[in-house]
């Protein structure tokens, strides 16, 4: 199967509120060329990005930097991505926050082991192209 569109799946229903001008995405991968490649790429496409490289750095920058959007490597070490969805659900106040998985894992593994304990609000194959996770992010704070 090729990576296309269909790469990049919403799973909730969560209505997610663009709380500031310009919605906020919140990169978190321990790989920290690749993190910076796609913050780079959606402030390019007029997201204000930034990037993590740990659960512990993720909850550093939420402190005075609320995202609109998390999208989370699940393949960590020390914290995975799904102690640091549950750890940021845990700490930032809105219940508007998404979340998506962005793993090379697939779809399934993720759905079996975090979706239901972490309220995972999409999902993204890595390998699949930025406008694709751009393109699921949008339908996250627009339906």
């Amino acid at each position: 199967m090729s990576r296309s569109l269909s790469s990049c799946k919403r799973w909730s229903a969560r209505e997610i509120r663009v709380l500031h001008e310009v919605p906020r995405v919140l990169v978190v991968d321990d790989n920290a060329g690749a993190a910076e490649a796609l913050a780079t790429y959606l402030s390019y496409e007029g997201v204000e990005a930034r990037a993590a490289l740990s659960c512990a750095d993720a909850l550093r920058c939420v402190r005075d930097w609320v995202p609109d959007v998390v999208v989370l490597d699940i393949m960590m070490p020390e914290r995975d991505g799904y102690e640091t969805a549950s750890a940021l659900r845990s700490y930032l106040p809105t219940q508007s926050l998404g979340i998506v998985a962005f793993t090379s894992l697939d779809e399934d593994h993720v759905k079996e082991t975090g979706r239901a304990r972490h309220n995972f609000d999409g999902y993204c194959q890595k390998g699949t192209p930025p406008t694709a996770l751009l393109a699921l992010m949008r339908r996250l704070w627009r339906e």
